[in-house]
Formats: structure tokens, sequence, C-alpha cells
């Protein structure tokens, strides 16, 4: 391929994908922060983040005559997500996070909140040279895990960071308006006996089907 139509095909998408042009979009419980500005100032400090990916769990079919095949069974994803923060003198940003937990597990009487109550959803975006979005993934029913350790040392000059890992449940992938990409689209049951068209789809969940 040549080197002016691969980047015009680069380019025809958008251009390349900088990762270090991201946004993160985190909205905890009225309960645990009530000032939607401490959402907005908590977000704006995510030094790092992951769009986590996706796993069709197989299962060994065996009961076949000849060798054996994986078949799928279902999808996985990852347990967690982890993001970096840089923390303010102050701690605000560890505080933050740490209101979201005491909400959902009560460190006064050890009473647990109700699950619906504390989950929430997380959006990241890609963005491009214009600080415009161009892409998303929503990740659903997430909320704080695990707030890491703050490690103090007399040689470092470092901007303090925190690690925060979330909890989700799902995501999908969506546009830079953050809906779901392709919501209509469902794919059809094959049929064995018909050849499929060469086409190329995406799932309603983001991903790239291919036809042969």
């Amino acid at each position: 391929m040549a080197l002016q139509e691969f980047i015009s095909k680069f380019y025809h998408k958008g251009g390349p994908a900088f990762l270090n042009r991201f946004e993160v979009l985190i909205i905890s419980p009225f309960e645990a922060n009530e000032d939607i500005n401490d959402d907005r100032h908590t977000s704006f400090k995510v030094v790092s983040a992951v769009m986590p990916g996706k796993n069709l769990r197989t299962v060994t079919n065996e009961n076949v005559y000849g060798p054996t095949f994986e078949m799928a069974q279902g999808v996985t994803y990852a347990e967690t997500i982890s993001m970096n923060f840089y923390l303010s003198s102050e701690h605000f940003e560890r505080t933050y996070f740490m209101n979201w937990m005491d909400m959902i597990y009560k460190p006064e009487s050890y009473n647990l909140e109700y699950y619906d109550n504390y989950k929430r959803n997380i959006e990241i975006y890609q963005l491009n040279k214009n600080e415009q979005r161009t892409a998303g993934i929503t990740l659903t029913e997430c909320y704080p895990k695990t707030i890491g350790a703050i490690e103090y040392a007399q040689s470092s000059a470092d901007v303090g960071q925190i690690n925060v890992e979330f909890v989700f449940r799902e995501h999908f992938h969506t546009d830079e308006n953050g809906k779901m990409v392709n919501e209509s689209y469902r794919p059809a049951v094959s049929n064995p006996i018909q050849l499929p068209q060469r086409g190329r789809t995406l799932s309603s969940f983001g991903g790239l089907d291919f036809d042969f």
C-alpha cells in the first residue's frame, strides 16, 4: 500500500488516536458529594485511565469425532479498572472517593448501602487535537473498590498521585455524544446454507464484525 493511500485511509476515520488526549466523566452519588463541582474537579484531575477490553469466555467441545474446538460460552470483562489522579495538598481527591466508599459501607454502623444507591456510570472519551470528543466508552454500575496508598519520600519532588480501582458491570462503545454506537443493530443468526454477504458492520457494543 502506498504511503499516501495509507495516510488517506487513516484520516478518513478521523486520524490517529493520541492517547494523551482523553476526558473522563465521574459523578458520585449525591449523598457522598453534594456539590457537582466536586465531580468536575475530580474528573479533571485524572492522570491516566484505561478503556477495558472484552473477552469471549469459551469452552472446549469434546462431543465431536475428531479434533476438539472452542465454542463461545459467554462474555467477560476485567474485574476492575484503574485510574490515577493528581493529588492536591488538601487531599481533596482522596476525600472525594473516601466519601463515596463511606457512603457504601457506613464506618459508624458497618451497615451497607443499597446497591442501586451507590453505583454510577463512568464515561471515557477520546479527544482529537481540537479537544473535541470523537469516540467514547461508558462503564456501567461503577463504584470505587480500592484507594491506593500514598508513598512519601524526601528524595522525590513529584506531584502526588493516588490510584483508584473501580468495579464495573459492563461497558459499551459510544459516539462523541455518549450515545451507544448502532444501538438498533442486532446480529442475526447465521444460516449455514446461505453464504454470508461480504461486509463490515458495527456490533451493538461497538466491536467490528467482518463477514467474508
